[in-house]
């Protein structure tokens, strides 16, 4: 079904499901509302829903991805939500926790969540080689407090979890 790049399809294991699980080293409430932003092929979402996370919903505007999830979701009898739509248009549900995978830069990233958001949401996000960079260059746009840690899956990697974001305001 073309779900996942082939270079990743040599270790599959390590470089989707590893890599999706170390998310949950970071949640200690498997009640919290979450949502994965451009989930794809639900990774992470999916992922944190096979291991009990029972308030998940996936993102995505892709059909294929979402009827692939659709059908995981029928054969694993899992309780997620899937929503088959432009993340820029849901803003009338607000999530304990937002996840996101290989979908945007940092400084994007904030955007899509800044309406999914309330006061004590955290944004878990698995970034790639180049998140000191996109750190820099989000800093110019948000205020945020951050904590990052070494992907267990991918030395080159990185998860970052963020607290307290919020829009910097224009100066005239």
């Amino acid at each position: 079904m073309n779900l996942v790049g082939k270079s990743t399809l040599v270790n599959p294991l390590r470089s989707h499901i590893l890599d999706c699980l170390q998310i949950s080293n970071n949640l200690n409430n498997k009640k919290l509302s979450i949502v994965d932003l451009g989930t794809g092929a639900g990774l992470p979402g999916l992922v944190l829903s096979i291991i009990g996370f029972k308030n998940v919903t996936l993102v995505d505007s892709n059909l294929k991805k979402i009827s692939f999830l659709k059908f995981v979701q029928k054969e694993l009898k899992l309780p997620f939500v899937i929503i088959n739509d432009r993340i820029e248009k849901i803003k009338k549900f607000k999530f304990d926790i937002i996840v996101s995978r290989a979908l945007a830069k940092l400084n994007i990233l904030f955007f899509y969540s800044l309406p999914l958001s309330h006061k004590k949401t955290k944004l878990i996000f698995l970034k790639g080689k180049n998140i000191d960079q996109e750190i820099t260059y989000a800093k110019k746009n948000w205020f945020f407090d951050y904590e990052l840690k070494k992907s267990q899956s991918d030395h080159r990697g990185s998860i970052i979890i963020i607290n307290n974001f919020k829009k910097k305001r224009l100066k005239l």
